[in-house]
């Protein structure tokens, strides 16, 4: 009987990390999203016509970016060495504000690079390492653990 409730209680453990890095993904997102829209002004991207539907396109595309992202974080702070640090607000905000930076460091600098290769668009310095993008990354990041050690702990 004891096996079984510490079987459940390992999985409602398990469920309760994912959700609340989902949770906490789509409110990173949502601060990174404004930022991004009306502080940087590029949501949605600047060569589009803006419209009700672009803007409502691109805010699902980051929403689902930031969704994916915060799994992946969740992913690396559940590694038993991090978790003690991730479950709690503070330190929490600080591994994600270093997740931030490493998101940026791949995500603008390695994958934006590659996807203008494929697709021959060299319209802008390929990688584009802004000051502004890296401030959103942190931003997200930051909110992004803070929120989720809230939830953890």
């Amino acid at each position: 009987m004891a096996e079984t409730e510490t079987a459940v209680r390992r999985d409602r453990a398990e469920r309760s990390r994912w959700v609340g890095g989902a949770i906490a993904g789509l409110a990173a997102g949502l601060a990174f999203g404004l930022y991004l829209q009306f502080v940087v002004g590029v949501l949605p991207p600047r060569e589009e016509v803006v419209g009700p539907e672009t803007l409502a396109y691109s805010w699902t595309v980051h929403l689902s970016h930031s969704l994916v992202f915060a799994l992946v974080y969740v992913g690396v702070v559940s590694l038993p060495r991090v978790a003690r640090f991730a479950d709690r607000p503070a330190t929490g905000a600080l591994l994600g504000g270093a997740f931030g930076v490493a998101l940026w460091t791949v995500a603008t600098g390695v994958a934006v690079a590659f996807w203008a290769l494929a697709n021959t668009v060299w319209v802008l310095p390929i990688p584009d390492l802004s000051v502004g993008s890296l401030v959103g990354h942190v931003l997200y990041g930051v909110v992004l653990g803070g929120l989720y050690g809230f939830l953890r702990g």
